[in-house]
């Protein structure tokens, strides 16, 4: 609007039973100027063609803000005993760590496992491995025992600090945890958590058991069922590749094809390995860095050659993902859109697979925004439910016992509704669990 508001006020003495002029006039023009403003950001909107996706922020800053107030319940004590486990698990790691060491003297304690510098790097070169750096998708691709152990005491580390008791001290209030959620702080739109992060909690499913109903209630969870494939099928014009539309598992069948077998006879842990490949393949990764996510993000070992394989299994039962990648390093434009209108701005020589990113999981974080949305405004269907968490592609919700059909009916009802015009005309699918905690 080209105006400059004066904040000067703003670190006046408001305590006062009677405020000077100058103050109140300040405070009346700081709530008066939001009405134009509002005016003016919606023609600004209108001209990028973003009203739709303006609008959908607009109907999601309830439901969000009341999840943010209602949190959700905590079991104290079982996650103490988790720190102190992991404390434990720690000190005993650093021990076998010591005794894979031909000089001990190069890691004089315990402490000296936390370098990132000096001590680590000194401790492979003592083993005959020379070591670049010591991030985790370096040391998940060395094959040493020492490689393995460190990766585990970090992990041991963070749930012990990280996750311990300061944690709870920190976030835990009345026997509930009452996150921060921001649903426009990341760049592709996707909601985004703080005090604390419920997105990055450990991966263990003992963490998740931690999160709670309350008496008489049981927590509803609903998740979108391989939406990132789903989305990006729809983008590449592909809706009826890999068995879309017949309702096949995805992740089965990449594994049948790589294996060169049918889909009945594909075990668990085969299927299990091809889930990095096809969340890893759309963002563009190769067979190195495939194998590098598959061991970090998900602990499944597997050769560059038969990530190699996976991949070509994948482009096999998706052939128009290739062809989008293609066009995504051609393009030179400075922006992508989601499949909801949403605007990320990008470099034109900017990576392929980062574009891709910001199209899919935006895309993703619509859907889930649109479910939020009609939750609250269908709430009248099932009035006693409360969203508690949303969290990367699913929804939770807390609600009495006796109404846990209807509520997965309701839940799974707006999830579908939220996500189907986006993506149509790609199936969506849902998966709807409930029990006493997050885990089930």
């Amino acid at each position: 609007m080209n105006r400059e508001l004066d904040k000067t006020e703003q670190a006046g003495e408001w305590s006062r039973p009677v405020l000077p002029r100058a103050q109140l006039e300040y405070a009346a023009t700081d709530a008066a100027v939001l009405v134009p403003l509002a005016d003016t950001l919606r023609t600004k909107a209108a001209a990028r063609n973003l009203t739709a996706v303006l609008d959908l922020e607009m109907r999601c800053g309830v439901p969000v803000a009341r999840m943010a107030a209602t949190g959700v319940g905590f079991d104290t004590g079982t996650w103490l005993a988790l720190a102190d486990a992991a404390a434990e698990r720690r000190v005993t790691l650093a021990t076998e760590m010591d005794a894979l060491v031909p000089n001990p003297n190069c890691l004089p304690g315990l402490g000296a496992w936390n370098s990132t510098t000096v001590d680590v790097p000194a401790a492979f070169e003592a083993v005959g491995i020379a070591l670049p750096d010591t991030k985790e998708e370096t040391l998940a691709g060395i094959a040493h025992p020492l490689a393995r152990l460190l990766l585990e005491y970090r992990e041991a580390a963070k749930r012990a600090g990280t996750y311990g008791r300061e944690w709870v001290a920190e976030h835990v209030t009345d026997g509930r945890v009452r996150a921060s959620w921001n649903p426009c702080q990341a760049k592709t739109g996707r909601m985004s958590c703080k005090e604390p992060n419920l997105q990055q909690l450990p991966r263990n499913p003992r963490y998740r058991r931690c999160f709670t109903a309350r008496s008489g209630h049981v927590l509803v969870k609903c998740d979108f069922s391989q939406i990132e494939l789903r989305i990006a099928a729809k983008v590449t014009g592909d809706a009826h590749a890999g068995g879309l539309s017949e309702g096949e598992d995805l992740h089965t069948l990449t594994a049948a094809r790589f294996l060169g077998s049918q889909v009945d006879v594909v075990t668990k842990e085969a299927r299990q390995m091809a889930k990095p490949v096809n969340f890893g393949a759309i963002y563009g990764l190769g067979p190195r860095s495939l194998r590098l996510k598959a061991q970090a993000d998900y602990g499944k070992d597997m050769t560059e050659d038969q990530a190699r394989g996976f991949l070509d299994a994948f482009f096999a039962q998706f052939p128009a993902v290739r062809a989008w990648h293609n066009r995504l390093k051609r393009d030179r434009a400075t922006e992508v859109r989601t499949l909801g209108g949403r605007r990320i701005g990008v470099e034109p020589d900017q990576f392929f697979g980062a574009k891709a990113n910001y199209v899919v999981q935006g895309t993703g974080g619509d859907g889930l925004k649109r479910a939020l949305a009609l939750l609250w405004e269908c709430r009248d269907q099932c009035p006693n439910a409360e969203v508690v968490l949303a969290v990367h592609d699913e929804i939770v919700l807390e609600v009495p016992e006796p109404e846990r059909e209807a509520a997965k009916t309701w839940l799974s009802g707006c999830m579908i509704d939220g996500m189907a015009p986006l993506i149509d005309p790609v199936p969506v699918e849902v998966e709807v669990k409930v029990g006493a905690t997050w885990a089930g």
